[in-house]
């Protein structure tokens, strides 16, 4: 039983492409980053991957860990988590699904290093099409003369959201050249946007939605849209929500989401 590192997110792939893909909704976020990884041309300085393979060389277990981004794990036999310990012995967190949270918590804490739940986060998906927008307007797909302005959409975005690692490539320019980034336009101005994963194991991630003027209504417009145009790409789509959040469940649950899996961010820092 043994672990195997790359920085190839190819290699991640083509070793434990079938496992990931094994519980897609689950790994959604980690898809999501593999997904991106793929259409990445060179690997970014930083990235790790590995595999757990047990004695007969079936995969069970993977995480990765982008540039800047705690390391994300799919669940896997406790065995494999021993052994993935000493590989980093004293993380800043980790992210991790609900069902193995516990065992991880417990395989750090032999090694010495107390690791908290500090949040969780509940993994939906789409069910059924989601009703048509309230507001006045139509979507469109994001086209290249785009850029500039969702370049600006991007860093207004990001100076509310202080300590967030996103990059620009992931929310902006590779869901625009993938034809993943959805616009609402009212009058034939653009309003909102709202972006998505590639499609990996037949899954998406919706990413992030922004409106510069803050209008809600045209937020959700722009998420509709962007969630039924994913869907005609992916059989799961999916959108992650702080667990317990009653007014965002009930915003996806009226989007037609259902609350399917869970995953939980271990930190040994507090609060993050």
């Amino acid at each position: 039983m043994t672990w195997a590192q790359t920085t190839d997110a190819a290699e991640l792939w083509h070793r434990a492409g079938p496992w990931l893909g094994e519980h897609p909704v689950e790994n959604a976020p980690l898809l999501a980053e593999v997904a991106h990884l793929l259409a990445t041309d060179t690997a970014p300085q930083g990235l790790e991957c590995g595999w757990w393979s047990d004695d007969s060389g079936v995969v069970g277990g993977a995480y990765v860990r982008a540039p800047r981004h705690d390391p994300l794990l799919t669940r896997m036999p406790r065995a494999a988590l021993d052994e993935l310990v000493p590989l980093d012995a004293r993380p800043d967190a980790v992210g991790v699904p609900g069902v193995v949270a516990d065992d991880v918590v417990q395989a750090w804490a032999a090694a010495g290093t107390r690791l908290t739940p500090t949040r969780s986060f509940t993994v939906h998906v789409l069910e059924e099409p989601t009703a048509p927008p309230s507001c006045a307007g139509r979507s469109r797909i994001a086209e290249p003369a785009d850029e500039p302005m969702l370049h600006r959409w991007f860093d207004e975005l990001m100076a509310g959201l202080p300590g967030d690692p996103s990059d620009l490539a992931y929310v902006v320019d590779d869901p625009l050249a993938a034809g993943g980034l959805v616009l609402w336009e009212v009058d034939g101005d653009p309003v909102a946007m709202c972006s998505r994963s590639r499609v990996l194991a037949d899954t998406v991630r919706m990413g992030a939605c922004y409106a510069p003027g803050g209008e809600a209504a045209y937020v959700e417009a722009a998420f509709g849209a962007a969630a039924v145009a994913a869907r005609r790409h992916a059989r799961h789509v999916t959108v992650l929500a702080a667990t317990g959040d009653e007014q965002e469940e009930a915003r996806l649950t009226a989007a037609g989401f259902i609350a399917a899996a869970t995953r939980v961010l271990l930190t040994a820092r507090g609060e993050s």
